[in-house]
């Protein structure tokens, strides 16, 4: 078993704010690694909360398509997702920036999509459809799903 593996069977046992914390700290511990084209990288999405005003981090991946940043979300209902569609704006730890986000169409998130997810190297039972699936079929979910495109 990998460190991988392991890592992802202890999570599987943890609560979600156990696994949001764990994710946080792994993180953190880890070399910065650089933005690259067709692939992502891991980052700590701060955004408002859209009721407290506090900021909360979540753990993210950060995708860069067309030297552009996007942030993919299985569910609209994630509270990140809707503290990211109130407050419009996030940072995206350790760069510090603040970005302007905006949620996109099919047209233009449906690649983002499919290059992140064959990128993962393994299936994710987050996603309302097949691993490989065609950018048609992504856009038949597109109504569940958020994929936003975030600018400095």
């Amino acid at each position: 078993m990998t460190q991988a593996d392991d890592f992802r069977s202890r999570m599987a046992t943890m609560s979600p704010a156990e696994r949001n914390a764990a994710m946080l700290a792994r993180i953190r511990s880890m070399p910065v690694v650089p933005y690259t084209e067709g692939g992502y990288v891991l980052r700590i999405l701060e955004v408002r909360g859209r009721a407290s005003g506090e900021v909360r981090s979540t753990p993210i991946a950060a995708v860069q398509l067309h030297e552009r940043l996007y942030l993919c979300a299985p569910n609209r209902s994630r509270d990140w997702v809707r503290n990211l569609l109130a407050a419009g704006t996030c940072r995206l730890s350790p760069d510090e920036t603040e970005y302007k986000a905006t949620l996109v169409d099919a047209e233009e998130g449906a690649p983002v999509l499919s290059g992140y997810l064959g990128q993962l190297g393994r299936v994710s039972e987050e996603w309302p459809f097949e691993q490989g699936a065609s950018n048609e079929e992504i856009a038949k979910h597109w109504d569940t799903m958020a994929i936003f495109r975030v600018a400095a």
